[in-house]
């Protein structure tokens, strides 16, 4: 088996660089279906779910219109930013599930988060983009856990080029990402996704690399990482 978790910072491009080493590896790309499994085990709405996420960290929960809450989700959690207003994909019409952050005890979060894993991993072989699989697949054989990190500036010019904002607002989208992503590890784990010690493989991108070039890299080590000097070859590289 082997699994790849991508994580590290946001902004950093684990999004993009997830998609290519899934591509390189033909592998499934697990994104959004991670959120999904976790809603389906806490009988909630995915809204529900990245209130609840949001609320771990930020005091101001509410945003101002669609677009900016469009433009949070796309960002945070991958969705393709042309349809960050479409509520439909991330709604529910079912009227027995929750739909308020606070019918979601933390405790209760959290046990279904870790449980997780469990949905992963009977899945196979795959790349985990974000929703910190570092820490819900943490004793999981044949899994390898990457850490992307990247400058400050780099990070907001990725999220700006992808979510075709300006400067100003991928600076402030990045602070939060940042302040919310370390208050929901913290909650899950008492630890922060800067922690290097979280991951098997640390990359230092910079614009010199395609993330093309970078999923290389992360193919080879991983790779390395999993099978060491028998290494196998794995899917389609």
């Amino acid at each position: 088996m082997l699994t790849i978790t991508i994580g590290g910072q946001a902004g950093a491009g684990g999004h993009e660089i997830g998609a290519e080493v899934s591509r390189k590896l033909g592998l499934p790309l697990v994104r959004t279906l991670a959120i999904r499994k976790l809603a389906r085990r806490l009988d909630a709405s995915v809204d529900a779910i990245v209130r609840k996420e949001l609320a771990f960290g930020s005091k101001r929960v509410r945003f101002a219109n669609a677009l900016e809450y469009g433009l949070y989700r796309s960002a945070m959690y991958g969705w393709d930013p042309h349809l960050a207003v479409d509520f439909g994909f991330w709604s529910d019409s079912d009227s027995t599930k929750r739909y308020l952050p606070d019918q979601i005890s933390t405790d209760e979060y959290r046990d279904a988060f870790y449980a997780t894993s469990e949905d992963l991993r009977s899945m196979g072989d795959s790349v985990v983009v974000k929703r910190a699989g570092c820490l819900s697949l943490n004793d999981s054989p044949g899994v390898v856990h990457v850490g992307i990190f990247a400058p400050r500036e780099q990070r907001e010019r990725r999220l700006a080029n992808r979510l075709q904002v300006g400067a100003g607002e991928a600076a402030r989208l990045v602070r939060r990402f940042d302040n919310d992503r370390r208050a929901w590890f913290s909650k899950l784990a008492g630890t922060e996704p800067e922690d290097r010690n979280l991951y098997d493989i640390v990359l230092d991108v910079d614009h010199a690399k395609s993330d093309s070039d970078i999923a290389d890299s992360i193919v080879r080590e991983s790779i390395q990482v999993k099978y060491g000097d028998e290494a196998h070859p794995v899917g389609a590289y």
